[in-house]
Formats: C-alpha cells, sequence, structure tokens
C-alpha cells in the first residue's frame, strides 16, 4: 500500500522537472497526464487503507546511528485524509488551468509558456503530497522549503514588477518561518533526541517541547498567513487563477495547519503557554479579516481575507487540541477537507471573471445570472465560505464549536468562539451584498467560458456539499 503513497508524489516531482522544457498542447498531455496518474495512485491507495480498518502504516526508509529515522512515510488518517483532497482538487485547479491559460484570457492572454507554468504547478503538488506522507522532519523541512519555491515560481510567473515583488515576499516570509520553526525542530532533533522521526519529539522535556513547539507556530502562521505574517498572501493573488485556488485551497496555507497539527498530535502534552501565544496571535488574525472584508474591491482580495480567516478557525481548533482535546485535531482537519472545494470554487469562478471579462474589479461586473454556472457559482460560493448549509463549511464550523468543553480551561476560547461568529455574520453580509450587485442585477455582457472550464466548477460545487460525508470516516479515526 505505501508503494502507491510514495508513487503518487514521486511521479509529479520527476514530472514535473521535465516539463520545463514542454509547452503548448505536448505540454498539456503530459501535464494532464501526470496529474491523472497521481490522482489515480493516491485515490487507489486511500481505497486500501480504509479497506484494511485504517490502521497507521509507518516505514523508515532511511536511518542514521546518529540522525535515527531521515526519511520514511507515515500512513495515518490524518495524512489520508489531507493527501485525498490535495490529490483531487490539484487535479481539478489542472484541467481548468488547460483552457484558462491560452490566448482567450483577456485580461492575461498566455501565447507561450505553459509548460513553465504546469512545472511549477506539478512540482507544487508533488511536493505537497510528500510533505504530507513525510514522517520525519528533516522530510518536513526539505519539502516545506520546495512548496515555498514553487510557489515563487506560480506567483512570479506573469513576470510584472508586481508579479516578481509579491513572489519575492511570499518566498522570504515562508522561508524565515522555515529558518525559524524547522530549523529549530531539526536542531533539537540532532542535538538532544539524535532522532528526526516526529515519534521521538515526544520525549522532550517540557521546555524543549515549549521552544519547539512556539517555533513551529512560527512556521506553520508564516505558511498559513497569520498573523503577523499575513501580508504576503493578499499579494500574491498576482499568480494565475488555478495556481491561486491550490495555494489556498489544498497547499500552502492548509499546509500550515497540517504541519502545526501534526507536532500537535506527536508532542502531547504540550505546556501550556503554548496555547497563549497561539490563542493571542488568531484572536489578531481574525480581528483584522473581519475589518478587512467591507474594503476589498477585487474578487481574488476578498478570496484571499476570507482564507486567512479560514484558516485561523483551523487553528482555533488546534488551540483546543493543545489543551488536550483530541476532538480539536479532528475538527481542525475536517474544517480543512470542507475548505478546500468551496474555496476553489471561489477561486475559479473569479478566474472567469478575468478569463471572460478581464477583470477582478467586483464594481464593475454585473448580470453574472446571465450566466447561470458562472453567476450561481460566484453565489454559492460566498454563502458557503460564510458557512451556510448545506455546504461543508457549516459543518466544519460547527465542528469547531462542539469543543465548547475547552472554555472551562480559558476564557479565551470563549473570545476565538465569538470571534469566529462574528467572522462568518461579517462575511456573510459582505457576500449577500456582492451577490446582489454583481449576479442579480443588470448589466455586462454573458461570461463566456469553455465547457471543460464549467464542468470542472460543478464538479467542485457537488464537492462542496458532499465533502463532510466523505472526510468524516477519515477524520474520526484522527487522533493522538
Amino acid at each position: 500500500m505505501e508503494e502507491l503513497f510514495l508513487l503518487s508524489f514521486s511521479i509529479p516531482l520527476a514530472a514535473g522537472l521535465m516539463l520545463f522544457k514542454l509547452d503548448g498542447k505536448r505540454a498539456d498531455y503530459f501535464m494532464l497526464i501526470t496529474v491523472i496518474i497521481t490522482t489515480l495512485l493516491n485515490v487507489l491507495g486511500v481505497y486500501e487503507f480504509c479497506s484494511s480498518g485504517m490502521k497507521t502504516i509507518h516505514k523508515a526508509l532511511l536511518t542514521s546511528k546518529s540522525l535515527g529515522e531521515v526519511y520514511g512515510v507515515l500512513i495515518d488518517p490524518m495524512s489520508v485524509a489531507v493527501g485525498l483532497v490535495v490529490s483531487t482538487a490539484g487535479l481539478l485547479f489542472m484541467l481548468y488551468a488547460v483552457d484558462y491559460m491560452s490566448p482567450n484570457n483577456r485580461e492575461h492572454p498566455v501565447y507561450e509558456g505553459k509548460g513553465r507554468f504546469y512545472a511549477w504547478m506539478v512540482l507544487f503538488i508533488g511536493a505537497t503530497l510528500a510533505f504530507v506522507y513525510s514522517s520525519s522532519v528533516l522530510q518536513l523541512l526539505i519539502f516545506f522549503e520546495i512548496m515555498s519555491l514553487a510557489c515563487w515560481g506560480v506567483v512570479s510567473y506573469y513576470g510584472s514588477k508586481k508579479a516578481k515583488r509579491s513572489a519575492y515576499k511570499a518566498f522570504i516570509v515562508t522561508n524565515f518561518g522555515a529558518m525559524i520553526g524547522l530549523y529549530t525542530a531539526v536542531g533539537v532533533g540532532i542535538t538532544h533526541l539524535h532522532n528526526l522521526s516526529l515519534f521521538a519529539y515526544s520525549s522532550l522535556e517540557s521546555h524543549l517541547k515549549l521552544i519547539v513547539f512556539l517555533a513551529v507556530v512560527i512556521a506553520a502562521f508564516t505558511k498559513s498567513a497569520q498573523f503577523p505574517f499575513y501580508s504576503w498572501l493578499p499579494d500574491a493573488m498576482v499568480a494565475p487563477t488555478p495556481a491561486s485556488a491550490f495555494l489556498h485551497g489544498a497547499a500552502m496555507v492548509e499546509m500550515g495547519v497540517f504541519l502545526l497539527a501534526r507536532f500537535i498530535q506527536f508532542m502531547q502534552p504540550i505546556p501550556r503557554e503554548g496555547f497563549y501565544v497561539m490563542a493571542g496571535l488568531i484572536i489578531a488574525t481574525q480581528l483584522i479579516c473581519i475589518l478587512m472584508y467591507p474594503f476589498q474591491r477585487d474578487a481574488k482580495r476578498l478570496l484571499a481575507y476570507s482564507t486567512i480567516a479560514e484558516s485561523g478557525l483551523m487553528y482555533v481548533a488546534l488551540a483546543t487540541a493543545v489543551l488536550g482535546m483530541e476532538s480539536g485535531l479532528q475538527a481542525s482537519v475536517f474544517q480543512l477537507f470542507n475548505h478546500a472545494y468551496i474555496k476553489g470554487l471561489a477561486f475559479l469562478t473569479a478566474g472567469t471573471f478575468s478569463y471572460a471579462l478581464g477583470t477582478l474589479e467586483m464594481d464593475r461586473i454585473r448580470g453574472l445570472i446571465k450566466s447561470p454556472v458562472v453567476g450561481y457559482g460566484w453565489t454559492f460560493a460566498l454563502l458557503g465560505l460564510a458557512g451556510v448549509p448545506p455546504f461543508g463549511v457549516f459543518f466544519g464550523k460547527l465542528g469547531i464549536l462542539s469543543n465548547a468543553n475547552a472554555m472551562r480551561e480559558s476564557m479565551l476560547v470563549l473570545a476565538m468562539f465569538a470571534l469566529l461568529l462574528l467572522d462568518s455574520a461579517v462575511f456573510l453580509m459582505v457576500s449577500l451584498k456582492r451577490v446582489h450587485s454583481m449576479v442579480f442585477s443588470e448589466g455586462n455582457e454573458r461570461v463566456e467560458i469553455t465547457p471543460l472550464m464549467k464542468v470542472v466548477m460543478v464538479i467542485l460545487l457537488i464537492l462542496a456539499i458532499i465533502a463532510p460525508y466523505i472526510a468524516y470516516p477519515l477524520v474520526a479515526k484522527v487522533g493522538w
């Protein structure tokens, strides 16, 4: 079984390098074959894992006397759930990219260089899956850095001064997190544990455990664009829209959450001081997003602040896990899974504005109801992100709030829960205003997009509704 998961990230890592030399239809075909095989391998691995009773599989593939486990694979309910959403969402975003990255795109016509974009994206998918199935902290560091490099590649793709500046900002901020967080974790593993396996970190002394945990919080929060590291993510919206969808729905931002969830899972119990640091930064992040929603005019920047807030909610669940609630760990992964598809739908719908209308300025977009897939896609995506049922984010937020017992441990949990509800309310009000002005209004020509783009959006809409039913059997098995 583990061979399927190893191949699911080894193939895109190798194929991504080859795509730099291809372009046009050859790049299309090679990319599609790669991501389809990657997804099939991963889905087949998930099926076998579930059929076998969901027992954790840990294989150390490279060990050393002085460093312990250096490289290995860890297949458990958490990695399988996250890997499933990464591979399936990645496939859908790349299918959409085939038509989006074309001369017909009114805002960003693409005549050549598709292979370079595909190369970075396929490497991104491979590195993300490798990160998810890593069993050593050194692996997490390596693939964390490869993801940051791939992020630089896609954000800088269009080559403008703004794109290059935003790409370097994203790379520097996330690399700073790696240097503070994961280099510290690796250093402690080498000097004190003589073992880099995740399984070894629970044996650290309390003061070292706190140091490692706070360092990893910094790494995770830079990746997820949490306060005070949040500004790189809205700026990164200059990337092609399929890349933005992957960044927000199934890669960079979510991998910060996954990273911290992994350390919480393997380092229990964690000193209480770690909770207070997390809670303070989460509350600051939530307040910033609530204040910023009404002022956004660019569709992708509105979605960017939504992503920052949604990942903040995943950290609310992880904060309760730091207090010792296993259900908090489950709630964070559940929300990650539910958020991915609806956020992907939101970004790909925004991409149709760029593709067909040549603008992302929401004040200039009217009459989307004339194009039902686009109009209803935008409507349902915004309502789903606000937490309106029957979309999965509603159940994800409900899962987070179900950890109300954590309020007995600290009133900061109550503050985070209250801001969760306030964030949902403010985003819903902003969304309803935008739906009214952009969808159910007069103006604008029809938004003409290709059949492939429409099919991908419809599939994402369906997945956004059924995601809780897919995720729950796996998430229910997540634990210490």
